[in-house]
């Protein structure tokens, strides 16, 4: 027992207080009335008990005593029972899940003896912890494993949820050792054996099977690869990894699969493309590719499957599938870039044009970069009539290709390929294009004496000098639908927010052709034109000026640069008035592992009747495998576009996302598409134990006690807790104040009260 003071205002405080009470007392009394001693001495009396009790609550003493109270320490058994307890590959060729029944049956008569001291409580995981009654030492287990994870991270977190409020002495877990959970259950072991350490709880870990699993044999798909966005009529391919164990010197045939709707809109796989591979080593991986040319638009399920060979237990990763959307021919381009030197490599403008227009889901780019090392290049094959419906000149010199070629591009051009030449030291004049076969096709002539040679001192002359603000030129530039750039939908805005260019080709106004159009150019007082617009035959052309327009995306100008080239695009392949796709649904995979997350966006553009300033309305629907649909909710990113994140896919099967748009409650479209969970078996595909990761786990409570221990060794472990003191003693703490109860108050009341009331009587007040 002890006691403490606790002064209000300290102790200086209460000692001035009852010297001024004190004082008081002893001088003052009544003046002008003779009191009898014995009545005086009754009421000063009273006053000092009063003036007490007041110092005594001031203080406000504390009286503390201490005891210690005995609890019972608890030991937790934490056993698997996920499917991967099923492999044969234990003591004596049991199973993992019977051999550690067995070690548990062996050491009952220990459990049983350290029951009646120590609080014994025992558990098992799979997707959730059950409770197990422990019973004379014997665990009430199952009969079999049947879960279809093993969450082992997840397990210990809820078990010391459940049973941090006990005295725990340790736990004991048995298991193969491996981690096998898909979120939320995916909780890292390494992380929660932290908690224990730090909690003083020693883990002692029980690892069951071999580390490379069974001896089986086994085939599986891995490693799917294909393009999500294919064309009509042009050939894809397929690629994958075949996986094999225990089967050597065999042929293994893998199949394709393309799925085939018929009118009735029910849907089959049918086999498009058959491989066969030669497997050597007992344990190997193969590249497979296989091919396919789709001929109707449309999205479509792709399996690369592998045949399973007789006996084979496992056969669900035979096959690895996906979905393709197939457009209707799509904008095929062909991005021609040039080296600024011999042997040089591409240039900034270069790095960032093509993989932006590669962005949009309906166009598909190749490239193709002249470093001069090899002049006049023969692509008369390449340059064909149907091949390509745009192609991009970017800093291309004439000796890149051969006369030949450039012949042959000029005639795709009047067939009906859009053609750009853009900026660049070897563009236009400088790159010696007079007298050019491609000539013939541009907007604009070229004049004599502009050549620039390789190695030569650059010629200002030939050049605009930067910085070179772009604006659009006049009534035509404001309208035309390449300087749409924002989405606001009032013509030709937001090009004077849009930083300047570095420099620019000199494009003469004397040379553009008759039916030329100057749709940009330069914001200042010489006008210099930078985009020219034009036709040649049945193709659409254009001559830009520019080489910088990457500033743009480098200063927070972004969706302005997609909307300029995106609409370049377009406009050249004859797209910029089609108004299919006005709905679409972007999703950010096909292929999702279970308990995965996946992102959508979706988006709309408002026809031509619509108001452009209206806000658009998504309903975004996703129907799961077993029918049930959820809603996704999603948040503007910009303009016409929404995204948002879907969660719920712990089934496993095909899922369908659909979108519908309306503006001003009418409904502008929809787009659907389609994703994959996979149906893995998380346990069994690759069962292989892990005793490191069990061991580790000890480690980590080492401090506390944690043992990494062979099954063998859990009896001894048992009589070992046996012998220690389970009794752990519990100090308490309790603390007494009496001067804030109400027997006190009543008493400072009563002596007050019992003051006043005889002066009154004696005639005092």
């Amino acid at each position: 027992m002890s006691l403490s003071l606790h002064p209000v205002g300290g102790f200086w405080f209460v000692a001035i207080i009852a010297t001024v009470l004190l004082v008081l007392l002893a001088r003052v009394g009544p003046r002008h009335v003779e009191v009898p001693f014995g009545r005086l001495l009754t009421l000063k009396m009273l006053r000092l008990v009063a003036i007490l009790l007041l110092l005594f609550a001031m203080l406000r003493p504390t009286l503390q005593f201490t005891r210690s109270t005995p609890e019972e320490a608890t030991l937790l058994v934490l056993a698997d029972r996920s499917r991967s307890m099923q492999v044969e590959d234990s003591l004596d060729n049991r199973s993992r899940y019977g051999a550690m029944r067995l070690v548990l049956a062996e050491a009952s008569g220990d459990l049983e003896e350290l029951q009646k001291n120590w609080n014994v409580r025992a558990y098992t995981f799979a997707e959730s912890l059950e409770p197990v009654d422990v019973k004379l030492g014997s665990l009430a287990l199952a009969d079999s494993p049947t879960g279809e994870q093993s969450p082992l991270g997840a397990a210990l977190q809820e078990l010391l949820e459940r049973e941090g409020d006990q005295r725990l002495k340790g736990v004991i877990v048995l298991s193969d050792g491996a981690q096998r959970a898909v979120p939320p259950l995916d909780a890292a072991p390494q992380l929660v054996a932290r908690q224990y350490a730090a909690e003083g709880v020693p883990l002692y870990t029980f690892y069951f099977g071999q580390p490379g699993g069974s001896d089986r044999s086994d085939l599986a798909i891995n490693d799917l690869l294909v393009s999500g966005t294919v064309f009509a009529n042009a050939p894809m391919r397929v690629n994958g990894q075949l996986q094999a164990l225990g089967y050597a010197n065999r042929r293994v045939k893998v199949q394709l699969l393309w799925e085939e709707v018929d009118d009735k809109g029910k849907s089959e796989m049918k086999v498009v493309d058959t491989s066969e591979q030669e497997i050597v080593a007992a344990e190997t991986s193969a590249p497979v590719s296989l091919g396919y040319t789709p001929a109707t638009p449309g999205e479509y399920k792709v399996t690369l499957r592998a045949e399973s060979p007789e006996g084979e237990l496992i056969t669900t990763n035979n096959e690895a599938s996906t979905f393709v959307t197939v457009r209707e021919g799509g904008i095929k381009v062909l991005y021609l870039y040039g080296a600024s030197r011999i042997g040089g490599s591409a240039g900034v403008e270069q790095a960032f044009v093509p993989r932006t227009i590669d962005e949009s889901p309906d166009i598909l780019v190749s490239r193709k970069l002249f470093d001069y090392t090899r002049p006049r290049e023969d692509l008369r094959r390449e340059l064909q009539p149907g091949n390509y419906d745009v192609v991009i000149l970017s800093d291309v010199d004439k000796e890149a290709m051969s006369p030949e070629s450039w012949q042959a591009l000029a005639e795709m051009v009047r067939r009906g390929t859009g053609l750009m030449m853009g900026g660049g030291y070897h563009s236009f004049g400088p790159g010696g294009f007079l007298n050019n076969p491609i000539t013939d096709v541009l907007p604009v002539d070229i004049g004599p004496a502009e050549r620039q040679n390789f190695r030569d001192k650059l010629r200002e002359d030939v050049h605009v000098p930067g910085p070179v603000k772009m604006q659009p030129a006049g009534n035509v530039g404001r309208t035309h639908p390449i300087m749409q750039i924002t989405a606001s939908g009032q013509p030709g805005e937001g090009w004077e927010d849009l930083p300047p260019l570095d420099g620019a080709n000199r494009l003469s106004r004397r040379l553009l052709k008759q039916n030329a159009q100057v749709l940009a150019e330069s914001a200042d007082a010489a006008r210099h034109p930078l985009l020219v617009a034009g036709q040649a035959g049945n193709g659409r052309t254009l001559a830009f000026a520019g080489d910088t327009t990457f500033r743009w995306q480098l200063e927070n100008h972004g969706d302005e640069f997609r909307r300029f080239w995106r609409q370049v695009i377009l406009w050249l392949a004859r797209k910029d008035d089609d108004t299919s796709g006005r709905v679409w649904l972007d999703l950010a995979t096909r292929r999702v592992s279970r308990g995965g997350r996946l992102d959508v966006e979706v988006g709309a553009t408002p026809g031509e009747e619509d108001d452009p300033n209206a806000t658009i309305d998504f309903d975004v629907v996703v129907t799961l495998p077993d029918g049930t649909q959820q809603p996704l909710v999603t948040v503007a990113t910009d303009a016409g576009r929404r995204a948002g994140t879907f969660a719920t896919t712990d089934q496993p099967g095909d899922y369908t996302v659909e979108v519908t748009a309306k503006i001003d409650g009418k409904e502008l479209g929809s787009a659907r598409a389609r994703f994959l969970v996979p149906d893995q078996d998380l346990e069994l595909d690759r069962p292989g134990a892990e005793p490191t990761l069990l061991a580790g786990l000890a480690k980590l409570t080492e401090a506390a006690g944690g043992e990494a221990l062979a099954p063998e060794e859990l009896p001894a472990l048992i009589r070992k807790l046996a012998a220690e003191r389970p009794e752990l003693k519990t100090e308490v703490i309790e603390r007494h104040t009496y001067w804030d109860k109400w027997p006190f108050m009543l008493m400072f009341i009563a002596v007050v009260g019992v003051e006043w009331f005889l002066r009154k009587r004696w005639g005092l007040v």
